[in-house]
């Protein structure tokens, strides 16, 4: 099982190498600046990942393509923990499709 930090490494030499968060209904690129609609973004991959001591513990990791060519990453909580602005967010990306899901 690969964990959040090898994911991460594995898409920063893949060129994901901006942070991304949500605020205000916009996805933010913490480097630049820069802000985007869910219209503007794409869900390359999406990682979900369960703790090894408490199934509670779960996140999940997005690798994400913005229209402006940016590219990083959004990591969030998953499940109970999920944060509500995240993912409102990531459900109005248009034609995001389940099959992108990898499990790690």
């Amino acid at each position: 099982m690969k964990t959040v930090v090898e994911v991460i490494n594995r898409l920063r030499e893949k060129h994901y190498i901006h942070d991304f968060e949500v605020s205000h209904h916009k996805l933010i690129c913490k480097e630049t600046g820069e802000c985007f609609d869910a219209h503007e973004v794409l869900i390359d991959k999406t990682f979900r990942f369960e703790g090894d001591s408490n199934p509670d513990d779960m996140s999940v990791l997005f690798a994400v393509t913005s229209k402006s060519g940016t590219k990083g990453i959004l990591l969030d909580a998953y499940g109970t923990y999920s944060n509500a602005d995240v993912s409102e967010f990531i459900k109005k990306i248009p034609n995001q499709d389940e099959a992108v899901a990898e499990f790690i």
